[in-house]
């Protein structure tokens, strides 16, 4: 099977993780215990290039007796994420992030609801940062803790992941935290971070989606010339409540997105031995993900014109919002029909995907019609 027609079906490219037989020494190692009382089924792995602007889909690593495992090769350190899957395929609207860094393996322990960190070196500084910021937070008032915190940071300048676990969750201003790092931080492994940095990117949240997946729609602590860099354009301000409010359907809207990629990953080994065996649940599971990415498009939809938004300005929104749906949609019928011309036919789950995969991409064609886009 030609690289076209696996690279057309699985949407998101290559995984990071066939490059692992580089040097094992630069090797990133994920370690995942789930507790008893959760019940995730697998995570899905995104990465942000070194800016933050782009997040790439990696791979779908699967739970099995409550354990599950992740590896891949990178020559710097990198933001990523893991978000989880429940049993019933559905993807958690949230995700634990955190530097995936060369040479380190990192411990996550997943527990009510929350996601624990430990490891190596670095991911242990990580976690004893975290567990006093959590226990000044508890106990002291916050004059305190911003305090205690900051003496923690002052006696652990040195510690890589004390300084990175403050840095990307801006427990202190980040001013102060370079004003406190010495030199040999600022240039070290974690350079990058640091030149990039001025205090207009701590409002910054344009991530764009690598090449050849979708725009995700984001609006979190953006003003509206950082709006429009991200696709919001507009003279229509939502109000504090109304961006949390966007913010979450965009999750849920990117989630679904991300749900569907990760099922046509997994048909990789079939795609590879040309034979569709034991596959009939995959496509069956496109097409329920599919369907949920329908229903999350409804629901933002619903979100936005229950804000008034002026029509003009509704129009473009919805314009650019369907443009989006359409494509992610079209992109997987180009990817049946390139299989087809290779097969001859397609499996019968995956001819049932196909028809399903058809109608939605019709039926978002036609909003855009109506719309005059």
């Amino acid at each position: 099977m030609t690289n076209k027609i696996i690279s057309m079906l699985l949407l998101c490219g290559m995984s990071f993780a066939e490059s692992s037989a580089q040097n094992p020494v630069n090797n990133f190692k994920v370690d995942v215990k789930v507790t008893q009382g959760i019940e995730d089924a697998g995570y899905l792995v995104h990465v942000f290039n070194n800016t933050q602007t782009q997040r790439k889909f990696v791979d779908k690593i699967t739970v099995k007796d409550k354990r599950t495992y992740f590896e891949t090769h990178i020559d710097e350190p990198l933001v990523g994420d893991l978000t989880a899957i429940f049993p019933d395929s559905t993807v958690c609207s949230a995700c634990v992030r955190f530097p995936f860094v060369p040479g380190e393996e990192v411990h996550v322990k997943v527990k009510n609801g929350t996601f624990e960190l430990s490891g190596t070196k670095f991911y242990q500084e990580w976690a004893d940062a975290d567990d006093l910021e959590e226990n000044a937070r508890k106990y002291y008032k916050q004059s305190e803790t911003d305090s205690i915190i900051r003496n923690y940071l002052k006696n652990h300048a040195n510690e890589e992941g004390c300084v990175m676990r403050y840095w990307q969750y801006n427990i202190l201003p980040r001013p102060v935290i370079l004003s406190m790092i010495p030199e040999s931080m600022r240039n070290g492994r974690f350079k990058y971070f640091f030149e990039g940095y001025t205090p207009e990117t701590d409002n910054e949240v344009v991530i764009e989606e690598a090449e050849d997946e979708p725009t995700v729609i984001t609006i979190e602590k953006a003003d509206k010339t950082q709006r429009q860099s991200a696709g919001f354009s507009y003279n229509f301000e939502p109000t504090p409540t109304q961006k949390a409010q966007l913010q979450t359907k965009a999750v849920n809207f990117k989630s679904s997105m991300d749900a569907v990629e990760a099922l046509y990953h997994s048909l990789q080994p079939a795609y590879e031995a040309k034979s569709f065996l034991g596959t009939d649940n995959i496509f069956n599971q496109i097409v329920k993900q599919n369907d949920g990415l329908d229903k999350s498009v409804q629901d933002l939809i619903k979100t936005l014109k229950s804000f008034n938004v002026p029509q003009t300005e509704e129009t473009k929104m919805l314009g650019e919002l369907y443009q989006e749906v359409v494509k992610f949609y079209t992109k997987q019928n180009l990817g049946y029909a390139e299989l087809q011309k290779e097969l001859g036919t397609l499996p019968k789950a995956a001819q049932k995907a196909q028809k399903s995969i058809s109608k939605l991409a019709e039926k978002y064609m036609a909003e855009m019609g109506k719309l005059g886009k």
